[in-house]
């Protein structure tokens, strides 16, 4: 299943060896290619399913779930979507932890119940990129836990460290694809392919190979080897002819970013993805 077009609604609305020394941890789900978290909203006896996003540039909440747990909404405000404009609401204090670790207090109530229809389960929030900011955040998809970390005590052996630059209010690394130069790739938890390409530009080599077919979002897509640092993958990658996000070479996605034990440390500009095997 792809939630390609999930990814892009979400942002257009607005690691490490297991040695380094962990402040708190929440365990997750890895299912439909996604990253599903437990929350719990203070005074609410109940949980709520959300995912966390790193292409979101906000943190959002199901309206239908806002207006059930009796949140104060604001004043209704446009924003774009993939499809359109569409209506949202802030919610200013929004009180809700994941296995004991506080999630953002302002997010934007917009109605998921379109995107739900592509997972398992209903969404009932996203945790954007507001969640790692000001964190060093492990994502450890081989044991399910997301981990808050400290600076002192990160183990880098062994491990591929790629510099953070912001496009978009989003996380962007640099990526080369089927030979190419770098080009700077958003680092997208809320994407369950392993690349969304753009091959849009003077001079780029599409491919390495033959095309194989067609994603089920009918784009054409290629198997083409990706390079983060000095190691190099054979993946899927779908191609895009023109830009999803200005500047932006393309979506690296959970299919392969799940091969690594990946650390955002928000805080010092930087990636760290450490192969599992």
């Amino acid at each position: 299943m792809r939630l390609f077009a999930y990814a892009v609604v979400l942002t257009l609305l607005l690691a490490v060896s297991a040695r380094s020394v962990t402040t708190d941890e929440i365990r997750f789900r890895y299912q439909d290619g996604l990253i599903w978290l437990k929350a719990e909203v203070s005074g609410k006896n109940q949980s709520l399913n959300f995912l966390l996003d790193s292409g979101a540039g906000v943190s959002v909440l199901d309206l239908g779930r806002a207006r059930s747990l009796g949140m104060r909404l604001g004043n209704p405000e446009l924003v774009q979507g993939v499809n359109g404009r569409a209506v949202a609401y802030r919610v200013d204090d929004f009180q809700a932890a994941s296995g004991g670790i506080t999630l953002p207090k302002s997010v934007l109530a917009i109605n998921l119940q379109a995107i739900s229809e592509c997972c398992h389960q209903h969404i009932d929030g996203i945790l954007g990129i507001d969640f790692f900011r000001g964190r060093i955040v492990q994502i450890d998809f081989a044991a399910r836990r997301v981990r808050l970390l400290q600076q002192q005590g990160l183990g880098l052996a062994n491990c591929e460290i790629l510099p953070i630059k912001m496009c978009n209010d989003a996380f962007c690394v640099p990526i080369r694809v089927a030979g190419n130069r770098a080009q700077w790739m958003r680092l997208d938890t809320g994407c369950d392919a392993s690349l969304e390409w753009v091959v849009s530009g003077s001079g780029k080599k599409l491919i390495e190979g033959t095309s194989v077919g067609l994603s089920h979002s009918s784009r054409p897509y290629i198997q083409a080897t990706v390079q983060i640092g000095k190691q190099h993958f054979t993946i899927p990658a779908a191609i895009h002819a023109g830009p999803i996000f200005s500047g932006e070479g393309g979506l690296l996605g959970n299919g392969l970013l799940s091969k690594f034990r990946l650390t955002i440390d928000e805080t010092g500009d930087r990636v760290i993805f450490e192969e599992t095997r």
